[in-house]
């Protein structure tokens, strides 16, 4: 138990420093942007999560096998205590959902700061949030409805049945969770064809988007774990905690290698004075708050066009291909 609460509060509270770090540099960027609210969100849910999961590793819940339901002698406090913890871990599934569907919301914002200008823009935002709410709400009511009559949620005698286990649930989320993580790697798809890099850094560029390929994997892992140990908690708890860390990981990687990036690229070109004629105008301008967009920035739309739209010139392409001074140098000669 005290290995599953160590595990329980690093990996959460590196999830959480992830965010923080975000938010830090944005602050120091300018003002927060949309998706830095998501992210506050999200934080708030880990907090909440990492709360509760603490008193349900400490007291127990109601899922526990047949055998140790007959064997095991139960006073009153520890059924009191059970029954409180099993509350909580329904509580928990709320936050930890919200938590999810939040750092999604976090990665579709940056990916809509890099497709404004597409013509496709606003119907496959529609889209995206029409099908991220509508799996949010149907998780949600599974979580509330497999169990019937409802207190056999918590109820630790007599048994309750396999409800408390929550398997449907889990494959409820499992599934959607990859859905929705499947659609936002599939989204900058059109990027990587409509921007005119080099075909390695194309390839550094999929790197970065591919990104959510982990969390992937660790969904898709966590299934069959979960299903076999259904009636441990602690195991279920423990690959919630690993799927979290990788929601944050997924969700802010592209910012905060933006924000780093930008902030690299800035105290390059303060050092070396290059291009000091168009770095006035740029600070004229004020620093800007989108770390997305500097991955495509100063992006200008050619004649030529394709089946997606039109062919995008990257002119002050910056971040990817790790040669970002000597992107921004040729950018500021052109």
């Amino acid at each position: 138990m005290d290995s599953a609460l160590i595990t329980h509060w690093v990996l959460t509270w590196v999830a959480i420093g992830l965010i923080v770090l975000r938010l830090l540099l944005r602050k120091l960027r300018g003002q927060f942007i949309l998706g830095d609210y998501f992210a506050m969100g999200a934080m708030l849910c880990a907090f909440i999560r990492l709360a509760l999961v603490h008193v349900i590793l400490i007291w127990g819940t109601n899922n526990m096998s047949n055998t140790s339901r007959r064997t095991h002698h139960f006073t009153l406090e520890e059924i009191r205590r059970r029954e409180i913890a099993s509350k909580f871990v329904l509580t928990d599934r709320v936050f930890y959902t919200s938590y999810l569907w939040l750092q999604k919301l976090v990665l579709l914002d940056a990916y809509r700061r890099l497709i404004t200008h597409l013509r496709w823009e606003k119907a496959t935002m529609i889209s995206y949030v029409g099908i991220f709410a509508t799996t949010y709400i149907t998780v949600q009511i599974v979580t509330f409805t497999e169990c019937n009559p409802f207190n056999h949620y918590w109820m630790v005698l007599p048994d309750p049945g396999t409800c408390c286990q929550a398997q449907l649930q889990l494959i409820v989320l499992g599934v959607f969770n990859v859905i929705t993580d499947l659609m936002l790697i599939a989204l900058p798809i059109p990027i990587l064809v409509l921007v005119k890099r080099s075909t390695v850094e194309k390839i550094q560029l999929a790197a970065l988007f591919a990104v959510g390929f982990f969390i992937v994997v660790v969904t898709i892992a966590r299934l069959p774990q979960n299903a076999k140990n259904s009636t441990e908690q602690v195991n279920r708890t423990a690959w919630t905690s690993i799927e979290l860390l990788a929601a944050a990981i997924v969700a802010n990687a592209p910012v905060l290698y933006g924000l780093l990036e930008g902030r690299r690229e800035r105290s390059k070109n303060a050092l070396s004075g290059a291009g000091s004629a168009k770095l006035s105008q740029v600070l004229q301008r004020g620093p800007s708050n989108d770390p997305e967009s500097e991955l495509l920035q100063g992006t200008r739309h050619s004649k030529r066009g394709s089946a997606f739209g039109p062919k995008i010139s990257c002119r002050n392409y910056l971040g990817i291909d790790g040669e970002s001074s000597q992107s921004l140098t040729r950018s500021l000669e052109n």
